[in-house]
């Protein structure tokens, strides 16, 4: 009985460590398509209300969940320190302290982008926010189509691997 027991457990730790996996694809995909949503809000904001930056950083912070709602108020609580850093090195800060999990074309995006808040005039912003927003969401899309392959290959060998190992053991 403790043996069947324990071959379950360990059939069970494989599939969950492949389950694992597959979600922090899904988590990837989530949080880039909610950062490509803010960059839209923010150009919307931006262009038809003149949202002042502390002010839209709160909004954002408190519509999205964590971590892109945590980004959005660690850069509003850096902005109280704004003589004394400029926004680009609150919004790399802000980036490097929130565990967003990025890589690649997604991270090097954001990190233009910080060189763009609070430099330029609405247009250049409005412009700097609308690129940023259609890389993101295309970065979310590769994402998707590459969770979908690799997800379903994870949660097999998830299985395989918990499975194995139990005939390995017995």
């Amino acid at each position: 009985m403790i043996r069947l027991i324990g071959a379950l457990l360990t059939a069970g730790g494989g599939a969950f460590l492949g389950f694992a996996a597959a979600g922090r694809l899904n988590r990837r995909v989530n949080v880039l398509r909610q950062l490509a949503g803010a960059m839209e809000q923010m150009d919307r904001e931006i262009a038809f209300r003149l949202t002042p930056m502390p002010e839209l950083m709160e909004r954002l912070a408190k519509e999205y969940p964590s971590p892109v709602g945590e980004l959005f108020d660690r850069c509003r609580r850096g902005m109280e320190e704004l003589g004394e850093h400029s926004l680009a090195e609150i919004w790399r800060s802000a980036l490097s302290e929130t565990a967003l999990d990025l890589d690649g074309r997604a991270a090097v995006v954001l990190d233009e982008l910080g060189e763009v808040l609070g430099r330029f005039e609405e247009s250049g912003l409005r412009t700097a926010l609308e690129h940023a927003g259609t890389e993101l969401a295309r970065e979310a899309e590769l994402a998707r189509e590459d969770g979908e392959k690799r997800g379903r290959m994870y949660r097999v060998l998830g299985f395989a691997s918990g499975g194995l190992l139990v005939i390995l053991l017995l």
